[in-house]
């Protein structure tokens, strides 16, 4: 099993949505990635294979390969061929099946490669400043305060559906009986404001009957 310098360990950033993320350290390979339990890093994701991809350490780099896997394995949002290892360089984004992000970092190799300062692909949330940024661009002005609200709360449950009663209590609270008409107006409002933005991806779908489902960019 080959392993890196412990003192210039690689590591990926894992953001499953705008708010969450977290940092795995890439310590031995090869390292598998996928939904079986027994995969290095388990994504409980369905668009993610049960064994979608393995990492590799050989000649001072790190390789991804895809598996194989259904949908399929992004770097830089490009689809990269199955069986075929692509080398990975700091600064890398993949996305395995349109779920998950992962930023992959070397430290080993930042002393020989520039740093870029690139915007971060997708619409990312900053619940600090009640800030909206898509692909690095910040909207301005700002969401209203209704806006705000259930695009955060469509941001939290990212691929899931959101029903218009969840809506209902995380926008307006305990503020009484709001008409379909009112929620149809905001929800419409903001997907305006998106579209404004980035007219070239839908971030909000509808499920007829069931609710609203937030889908960021790969």
């Amino acid at each position: 099993m080959s392993e890196p310098s412990p003192r210039h360990e690689p590591y990926f950033t894992i953001r499953q949505d705008a708010r969450r993320a977290r940092r795995v350290t890439l310590s031995e390979f090869p390292f598998t990635i996928g939904r079986a339990r027994d995969c290095d890093l388990v994504l409980d994701e369905s668009g993610v294979s049960r064994l979608h991809a393995r990492l590799d350490f050989t000649h001072d780099q790190v390789t991804i390969t895809d598996l194989g896997s259904t949908n399929g394995t992004y770097v830089n949002r490009q689809r990269i061929e199955p069986h075929k290892p692509r080398r990975l360089r700091s600064g890398d984004v993949i996305n395995l099946g349109g779920e998950c992000q992962i930023e992959f970092d070397d430290p080993a190799s930042t002393a020989t490669i520039p740093l870029v300062d690139a915007p971060i692909p997708g619409l990312v949330l900053d619940d600090a400043l009640a800030a909206v940024s898509i692909d690095g661009r910040r909207l301005e002005p700002p969401l209203s305060p209704g806006q705000f609200a259930l695009l955060r709360l469509l941001v939290e449950r990212a691929g899931a559906v959101v029903t218009r009663e969840e809506i209902r209590q995380e926008v307006w609270g305990g503020e009484g009986p709001i008409s379909d008409q009112t929620l149809d107006a905001l929800v419409s409002r903001l997907r305006k404001r998106l579209a404004e933005a980035d007219p070239t991806h839908e971030y909000i779908v509808t499920r007829r009957g069931f609710g609203l489902i937030f889908r960021n960019k790969i």
